[in-house]
């Protein structure tokens, strides 16, 4: 086996080698070697099918580049290869396949703009593939680009009606129709289905083939919420002022048809009536812009601020829930949302829109990589203001924020939020909304103080600030973090463990996975000889498919039991965590890692064999490394395969001479020598490379030390053989060296 897998290294490297040189038939040659001595590896396939590209062969191209997607199960970087090739070939239907297979594969790996743009390409060389207009359908609602979901949405069902299923069909238009209940073509469109004629032509369905890796068609691009302005006035001021200039920009229009003139006419009376504060008169205009097609979000935004004047509640928040996905207008519609739902005592709905406009804010004051997080922490706080038995609470958040956005200036006032906050918390995150649930705004002076006293040492004053804050408000989750943080700061490890402990579980009660873990991490950290807690930590991380973070934990616990010289529950340990390697976001490196550990631990054990399993999986995962080869060399001869740790030191001695490290050779063999003075395997390639590079005084001193393990160990005939070899050399005492071999043969007559 070992050596099978020798040759298909040394044909891999070859056939890579002739491919980078452009020598296609060579390179073809070697790697079907490669693959006649490991036949399932999917490297030999590519180097094949770049081979095949450079001898213009694409038929064999794609069928190496296919097995090698299938040998890998499913690489992105191979399945590429199969979707070029195939759309290459003209096999438009099976490249969308291919696409969409890939944009499948991004999407399990998180990364949703790749797995979109692949879904695109795939709608683009097939657009009957149904499950990409899903997914894309799916995608676009949830990012709230209207005008791109509800196309994919009647692309499903022109395909569903082309099937037979027209009461499938019907449904995707009706959910067409709940993004934009308005639009004429999708009222058209559920029309169509239902006397079964198909939405779209042959052309429209036709493949598109074009370079720019688009969609093929007119359609939006997705977009992230845009960023709130700096402004010095209320979020509902900047979008009324907003919605006014781009109304009356609208109004010179040249269009001269007769329904968008009568349509213009209506818009300018109701701004005059607006701007006059004639109320009923310019709700009446706008109504009747609408009942002419207007859709407008900005006629919707205005419509619902003055149904609000009028206390016409419900028809405002129709207006607002129209204006809402629009982003110049999503704050401000969230914020009049909020407000009102309040107005009709629905403090549930309130608090959803309340924390929607604090989310939006408060999301342009943190990193990119804390949005998800942010995101988490303001629906545990939606779940806890709207649990049962919490409306006062809910109710005080309500005109806290009401009290917070509601005045000028109130963008600074967010940003030196977020400065304090960031300044209270080393452990975990902070949000907006936790100003406005600290109950009052002594509590976080107190632990802002805390923090300052601290810095300067001064503890005692610190804790004093803190239990000052959880006495103002006894359920403020931080204010009990900072607490923990201070005891850790003076040393009392134990106490912040156990403050730490009840904070944990405390999250877990509110349904907060990731503060909870957080919290445990803190306690792991201050005691990392608590075994339980990691165990506890571990398997939380794995539920909530933490797996990284997982790993890391395992490491340390495995570490922990070391330390505490339990080393075969340490050795459990490490094997627990590589049944957990495939779900990581870098199986090779944590492999690597953890397979280390668990080798170190058998060679401490002086288990040879187990550790010898472990160091060739290393061999595999890092062949350059140094330590790995020659510790596998060492193994080899340990457990008795002597001839297996020559091969092997051939293999890599031969490796370093081609990766320009030849220069270590020397050395490296001087220390195996060194270790194994008997082994004449040994001395034999150290006393070639003397002789190679000319250092006779070398190759004799050698020989000499051989000679004499040779004499100690009774194998005179070998002594007999290296004292030969060092007279040829002539050696300065060659006379002495002479004697000493016809005593030997005295002693030793038959030879």
């Amino acid at each position: 086996m070992i050596k099978s897998q020798t040759s298909y290294e040394a044909a891999l490297n070859r056939g890579h080698s002739y491919n980078w040189d452009q020598d296609w038939d060579a390179a073809i040659r070697a790697f079907q070697q490669a693959i006649r001595e490991v036949p399932h590896e999917p490297a030999p396939y590519a180097g094949l099918g770049m081979a095949y590209m450079g001898l213009q062969q694409l038929g064999k191209a794609l069928e190496n580049y296919k097995l090698a997607a299938r040998y890998s199960q499913g690489d992105i970087i191979y399945l590429r290869h199969v979707a070029e090739l195939q759309q290459e070939l003209g096999l438009l239907a099976e490249s969308g396949q291919t696409y969409m297979a890939i944009g499948e594969v991004e999407l399990g790996r998180k990364r949703l703009k790749d797995a979109v743009d692949n879904w695109h390409r795939a709608t683009r060389l097939n657009p009957s593939l149904l499950r990409a207009h899903q997914r894309l359908a799916a995608v676009y609602q949830k990012q709230g680009v209207v005008r791109n979901a509800t196309h994919e949405y009647l692309m499903i069902a022109h395909l569903l009606l082309a099937q037979g299923e027209k009461d499938k069909a019907l449904q995707a238009c009706g959910f067409a129709l709940q993004l934009d209940p308005r639009n004429a073509d999708v009222l058209t469109a559920m029309e169509m289905v239902k006397q079964g004629q198909p939405l779209f032509t042959e052309k429209q369905m036709a493949p598109r083939v074009g370079s720019s890796g688009g969609t093929g068609r007119e359609l939006e691009t997705a977009v992230l919420p845009a960023k709130v302005e700096a402004e010095t006035a209320v979020p509902v001021q900047d979008a009324k002022r907003h919605a006014l200039e781009q109304l009356a920009t609208k109004l010179f229009s040249e269009d001269e048809d007769p329904s968008k003139l009568r349509r213009a006419t209506l818009l300018s009376q109701a701004l005059d009536a607006q701007t006059r504060g004639l109320t009923n008169e310019a709700i009446s205009f706008y109504e009747q812009a609408i009942g002419t097609g207007e859709t407008s979000p900005a006629v919707h935004f205005n419509l619902g601020l003055l149904y609000q004047d009028k206390l016409r509640f419900e028809d405002a928040i129709r207006e607002f829930e129209t204006a809402v996905s629009e982003p110049e207008y999503r704050l401000a519609s969230h914020f009049s949302l909020g407000e009102c739902y309040r107005a009709r005592g629905r403090i549930d709905k309130a608090i959803t829109h309340f924390i929607s406009v604090l989310r939006i804010v408060d999301q342009e004051t943190v990193r990119h990589d804390q949005a998800d997080r942010l995101i988490e922490l303001y629906e545990n706080l939606a779940d806890s203001l709207m649990a049962k038995g919490e409306h006062d609470q809910a109710t005080s958040f309500a005109n806290a924020l009401v009290d917070f956005l509601g005045q000028r200036g109130w963008e600074d006032k967010v940003k030196e939020a977020r400065d304090r906050l960031d300044a209270i918390s080393d452990t975990g995150m902070m949000i907006l909304g936790d100003v406005l649930t600290a109950g009052t705004e002594h509590v976080l002076e107190s632990l802002y103080l805390s923090k300052e006293y601290a810095r300067r040492g001064m503890y005692n004053t610190a804790i004093e600030e803190t239990y000052r804050a959880i006495q103002l408000s006894p359920d403020y989750l931080p204010a009990h973090i900072r607490l923990a943080e201070l005891l850790a700061e003076q040393g009392r490890q134990e106490m912040a463990s156990a403050k730490f402990m009840v904070i944990a579980d405390n999250y877990r009660a509110r349904g907060d996975n990731n503060g909870a873990i957080v919290a445990y991490e803190k306690v792991a950290e201050l005691a990392p000889l608590d075994l339980p807690i990691r165990a506890r930590l571990i398997d939380m991380l794995k539920r909530h498919g933490q797996i990284d973070r997982a790993l890391e934990h395992y490491g340390a616990m495995g570490s922990a039991y070391y330390q505490l010289a339990q080393v075969d529950e340490a050795r459990v340990t490490y094997q627990d965590a590589m049944k957990l390697v495939p779900r990581s976001s870098d199986e090779a490196g944590w492999k690597l890692r953890l397979l280390r550990q668990l080798a170190d631990l058998d060679m401490q054990r002086l288990d040879w064999r187990q550790a010898l399993l472990a160091y060739r999986e290393l061999r595999e995962l890092d062949p350059d490394d140094e330590r790995i080869a020659l510790t596998l060399v060492d193994l080899y001869y340990k457990v008795g395969l002597p001839n297996n740790a020559i091969n092997l030191l051939d293999q890599y001695l031969m490796q370093m001479v081609r990766t320009g490290r030849g220069n270590k050779v020397i050395a490296i063999l001087e220390d195996l020598v060194q270790q194994r003075p008997f082994d004449a395997n040994l001395a034999e390639r150290l006393y070639r490379l003397y002789v190679q590079r000319k250092q006779r005084q070398s190759a004799i001193d050698l020989l000499d030390g051989l000679g004499e393990a040779q004499l100690e160990a009774g194998d005179a005939e070998g002594a007999i053989k290296t004292l030969e070899r060092i007279i040829k050399l002539n050696p300065p005492d060659k006379a002495s060296y002479q004697q000493l071999l016809r005593q030997l043969h005295e002693q030793t007559p038959n030879q």
